[in-house]
C-alpha cells in the first residue's frame, strides 16, 4: 500500500505578529490584574489603621483575586475546548479554513479525531481543577 504524502499548512506570518500581541496582552493583563484590584479596594481608603477593617479588605482581595485569576487562566482553557471540538466536527487537523501562525503537518481521519478528543479532554480536567480551586479560595 503506498503511503500519502506528508501535507503541510502553510505559515501566516501576519497571524504569527498577532498571536505575539494575544500573548503579550494577556501577560501584561496578568501582571497588571493584582495592582489594579488593589487600587480599586483601597480607593477613598487612605489609611486603614483598624485591624478588623484591614482582615475585610483582605478576605474580600482574596475573593476577588481568585475569581479574577480563574477567569484568566480559563480563557485559554476554553480556546483549547474549542478547538478540540473544531477538530472533531471537521475530523482534520487542522480544522479547514484555519491559519495558522506556523507550518502545521496536516492529520486526517481518525489521528484526527483522537488528537481533538484528547485536546478537550485536557481542557476540561484543567478547568476542573481550576472550578476546584476557585471553591476552595471561596470556602476558606
Amino acid at each position: 500500500m503506498p503511503r500519502e504524502p506528508i501535507e503541510f499548512t502553510k505559515a501566516d506570518k501576519n497571524l504569527r505578529l498577532n498571536m505575539y500581541i494575544a500573548i503579550a496582552l494577556y501577560v501584561m493583563v496578568a501582571v497588571l490584574l493584582e495592582p489594579v484590584i488593589d487600587f480599586v479596594l483601597t480607593q477613598g481608603k487612605a489609611h486603614i489603621v483598624d485591624p478588623q477593617a484591614m482582615q475585610a479588605l483582605a478576605e474580600r482581595k482574596q475573593v476577588l483575586m481568585a475569581i479574577s485569576f480563574t477567569l484568566l487562566r480559563g480563557l485559554p482553557m476554553l480556546f483549547f475546548l474549542w478547538y478540540g471540538y473544531r477538530i472533531i466536527a471537521s475530523a482534520k487537523m487542522p480544522p479547514g479554513g484555519m491559519r495558522f501562525p506556523y507550518r502545521v503537518r496536516r492529520i486526517k481521519g481518525k489521528q484526527a479525531a483522537m488528537f481533538g478528543w484528547l485536546l478537550m479532554l485536557v481542557a476540561v480536567l484543567l478547568l476542573g481543577r481550576e472550578m476546584s480551586l476557585l471553591a476552595r479560595a471561596m470556602i476558606g
